[in-house]
């Protein structure tokens, strides 16, 4: 089972953000020596809010707190300075903290810090920036239903809601497919778990492939994740 559908799966029974946090630092990237984590979104005001984090000392100063603009850019820190954009990687300058973006129809709706608990060797930082960006997908996902209960105390993030890009038209049969693309379950797996030949879902999917402009099963799952159709 892929990371990416172990943690889609997990977060179907809608665990609360401090737990996904804690499982992200302690399961999911724990041979990385993780220590921390800390994600959050941006509003249209350029304020931010922290939904949660793990293994950081300073909870009390942003935890569910409304962040405005010229108070978090003026924090001197390798994330913020990579949030602002003033950096050309998502790297820290230590190579022990790494910053994942958290999208939503395409557009960036927060992000997603990681600090370790030592530096990441080069030949290792392609693999590791991957699997921060691969959980971010289900993360994104996560954050773009901010209506359910475990939001209900966390201010400043209702107007982050948002609905999915209603130009994108997919039958009943091609969602399903796509949520199967997001699970990372085979044509073969489809097939047998939906009841249509190998063939149909063959068709299918090259069908949701050009409705959502892509060209392969990844960047349509990404898609799927950053346009909440599934």
């Amino acid at each position: 089972m892929t990371t990416l559908r172990k943690l889609t799966e997990w977060l179907s029974i809608h665990p609360t953000p401090e737990e996904i946090a804690r499982a992200i630092v302690t399961e999911y990237l724990f041979e990385y020596s993780a220590r921390g984590i800390r994600f959050g979104l941006t509003n249209s005001d350029d304020s931010v809010v922290v939904i949660a984090q793990y293994g950081y000392a300073d909870s009390d100063l942003y935890l569910g707190r409304v962040i405005p603009s010229d108070e978090w850019r003026a924090i001197d820190t390798d994330d913020i300075r990579i949030m602002k954009g003033e950096t050309s990687s998502m790297w820290g300058s230590q190579s022990d903290l790494y910053v994942g973006s958290l999208r939503h129809r395409g557009v960036i709706q927060g992000y997603l810090v990681i600090g370790f608990g030592k530096p990441i060797p080069e030949a290792e930082k392609e693999k590791v920036a991957q699997l921060v960006d691969d959980i971010c997908i289900p993360i994104s996902l996560y954050l773009s239903f901010l209506d359910g209960p475990q939001f209900k105390s966390i201010p400043g993030i209702a107007s982050n809601k948002s609905r999915a890009d209603e130009s994108v038209k997919l039958s009943q049969r091609q969602t399903l497919i796509l949520r199967g693309m997001v699970e990372g379950k085979t044509n073969h797996e489809l097939a047998l778990e939906l009841g249509y030949s190998v063939s149909t879902i063959r068709h299918e999917t090259m069908r949701i492939y050009q409705a959502l402009a892509v060209s392969d099963r990844r960047e349509a799952a990404k898609q799927a994740m950053a346009l909440s159709l599934v």
